[in-house]
């Protein structure tokens, strides 16, 4: 406000003045000084009080519109703890659902090598069967070329 300003500069003339002889409080001052610059707060009081006065009016205004952006901020905080939550919670279920999936797969991966180790033992067995055929197959060949045949002993 141009007002103080205005004020501070007249008391800092009067401060600064110089004492009138034999007198305990008297100064002298410039006189036009004083009063172009009473002059001036003069012009300037009016308005800076008007302006002060339409603050005073408006204080509630200014408040309440304060006050209705504050709890408009509060509700967007909340709206968006809200979100994060709601987030939070959709994670959690989903993980929860991966987990489950996750177990589902090991469970239907040991089922399948399961079946996978039964078919391969079976059909090991069956080679082995097959083997011991062939083995004793070539066995009594090697031993009918050999004469070593109970065949040929009793003929």
């Amino acid at each position: 406000m141009e007002s103080l300003q205005l004020i501070e500069q007249i008391l800092s003339q009067i401060e600064e003045a110089r004492s009138v002889p034999l007198s305990r409080d008297g100064a002298l001052v410039n006189r036009q000084e004083m009063i172009n610059l009473l002059n001036d707060l003069k012009k300037i009081l009016p308005q800076d009080i008007l302006q002060a006065n339409h603050l005073l009016d408006n204080k509630e205004a200014v408040m309440e519109e304060g006050r209705l952006a504050g709890h408009a901020l509060i509700e967007q905080s909340r709206a968006e703890a809200n979100r994060l939550v709601s987030q939070t919670e959709i994670v959690q279920q989903a993980n929860q659902r991966a987990q489950e999936i996750m177990k589902q797969v090991d469970e239907e991966l040991r089922r399948m090598r399961n079946e996978t180790d039964e078919y391969i033992d079976a059909r090991l067995a069956n080679f082995e069967i097959t083997l011991n055929r062939t083995l004793l197959a070539v066995k009594r060949g090697r031993e009918k070329i050999t004469g070593n045949s109970s065949f040929n002993n009793q003929g």
